[in-house]
């Protein structure tokens, strides 16, 4: 089937809702670039509307009212964003824009080494927040229904508030000066890497993964009932030893399927994990490498290590 045999109507409102436009051209942002004609529309009656926009390196943004999904990737000569009022899904990426506009339908949002922004505004649907490298953004909003949550080299953002739909919390990156977490009921997934004013992990009665990297004030983890993947990576640098592996026991996490340790070197015992499908121990003192998703090794290696 061609695209001319399908009904003009099912292809502007159901198809190309679904499409994103790209264009790379830095001048070419004009309307009869983005939105056209179809070719078999004599009268030019019928705009062929693209609903997402995916910008590199332009110039000028102009007014697209159907316009819900916006991408703007190193474009230094565009200093401000324009209403758009249906917008759902805004990505700046490399951007000299110091200041976002009310976006009411906002569900997603990601900022990227965009050092001019310095406060978020109120987005009452936002669902997904990532951060990274937003030097000057240093205080969080009050976002009831996020379910997303990812900050990366945010240096100044010092506390999280509360989001009672949080399902997903990343921590990336170094210099972060958030030391208490907070208590999430749905949390399903944490990573935690180079978080080193964090201590203490709380209850989160829904985790199934953890990912702790380079976090040397946290020694001990707490009981996850739903867990099934752990990942546990030390400090590799020799100036740094006294502060790697600062856990000397794991919990028993009876769903855990795929473990791995790195760098761990206190560790020198484990527990019993009968549904293990997957193990990777690398550098850790007292226990030997390996690195295998065969169940019958995986169960031989564990009994080494389990006391009686």
């Amino acid at each position: 089937m061609e695209l001319t045999d399908i009904p003009s109507e099912v292809v502007i409102y159901v198809i190309l809702p679904c499409l994103q436009y790209e264009y790379n051209k830095k001048y070419d942002i004009s309307i009869k670039a983005l939105f056209g004609y179809f070719k078999f529309d004599c009268n030019r009656i019928i705009w062929l509307i693209w609903r997402g926009l995916n910008c590199h390196a332009i110039s000028e943004l102009k007014e697209y009212p159907l316009l819900t999904s916006l991408v703007i990737i190193r474009s230094m000569d565009i200093s401000e964003l324009i209403e758009y009022p249906l917008l759902t899904f805004l990505t700046l990426w490399s951007c000299k824009i110091s200041e976002l506009k009310e976006y009411p339908f906002l569900t997603s949002l990601t900022l990227a080494f965009c050092s001019e922004i310095s406060e978020l505004k109120e987005y009452p649907l936002l669902t997904s927040l990532t951060l990274k490298n937003c030097y000057h953004i240093s205080k969080l909003k009050e976002y009831p229904l996020l379910i997303s949550l990812t900050l990366d080299i945010c240096t100044e953002i010092s506390e999280l508030k509360e989001y009672p739909l949080l399902t997903s919390l990343t921590f990336e990156g170094y210099f972060n000066k958030i030391s208490k977490l907070k208590e999430y009921p749905l949390l399903t997934s944490l990573v935690l890497h180079q978080s080193y004013e964090i201590s203490e992990l709380k209850e989160y009665p829904l985790l199934t993964f953890l990912k702790i990297t380079n976090c040397n004030k946290i020694s001990k983890l707490k009981e996850y009932p739903l867990l099934t993947s752990l990942e546990l990576i030390g400090c590799k640098r020799s100036k740094l030893k006294e502060y790697s592996g600062r856990f000397k026991a794991l919990p028993h996490y009876p769903l855990l399927t795929s473990l791995t340790l790195k760098y761990c070197n206190k560790m020198s015992e484990l527990k019993e994990y009968p549904l293990l499908t997957s193990l990777l121990i690398q550098d850790c003192q007292y226990l030997q490498n390996i690195e295998t998703e065969n169940k019958e090794e995986i169960q031989k290696y564990i009994k080494k290590y389990t006391s009686k």
